[in-house]
């Protein structure tokens, strides 16, 4: 992650509040999702309850993909985000971890979640990437990068309805407060 990266999503987390701060990464994730190049209104975001990005596109995939952000060294599942991959994984979906850790010398970790043991908290240094996601994560890091910079002020100045606007712009589908 670049330094400027960082510090304007520390600013964000310090003016928002840490609630806020992790919806906000996951509307920027799903925008970043939507730059790699699927049609966008095959993405829909969940800001409530239930797995958080769901993804049913013909070319791309089908992707159910819960999200977490931490600055600590553990994130915690709960019983939904089971149930969620559970259920999702049942209709065929590819059921992924977004894990991002906010620290200068991290990315978003793409982690299979569908051969994992139930385990409540996880350590975020023991979850890497899958092969098959290597090359969707590389293109979400650097859209992520380039997405916080651009949307940085439109966030400080109006939060989350600033960045539901460019979800409905992009006809990303959405759900939430």
């Amino acid at each position: 992650m670049e330094t400027d990266v960082y510090n304007k999503l520390n600013e964000i987390r310090k003016r928002l509040g840490s609630q806020k701060f992790g919806q906000i990464c996951q509307d920027l994730l799903a925008l970043s999702i939507a730059e790699a190049g699927l049609n966008t209104v095959s993405v829909e975001v969940n800001n409530i309850e239930g797995i958080d990005i769901i993804i049913d596109d013909n070319n791309f995939g089908r992707y159910a993909i819960e999200v977490k952000t931490t600055s600590g060294e553990t994130i915690n599942l709960g019983e939904k985000d089971y149930n969620g991959f559970k259920k999702y994984g049942g209709k065929k979906y590819n059921t992924i971890l977004a894990v991002l850790k906010i620290d200068l010398h991290a990315e978003w970790i793409l982690a299979d979640v569908s051969k994992r043991r139930r385990k409540y908290n996880l350590k975020v240094n023991e979850l890497y990437t899958k092969d098959e996601y290597k090359e969707l994560a590389n293109e979400i890091n650097k859209n992520f990068g380039k997405l916080v910079k651009e949307n940085y002020e439109g966030i400080l100045n109006e939060g989350m309805e600033y960045l539901k606007r460019k979800l409905k712009e992009k006809s990303i589908k959405y759900s939430g407060e």
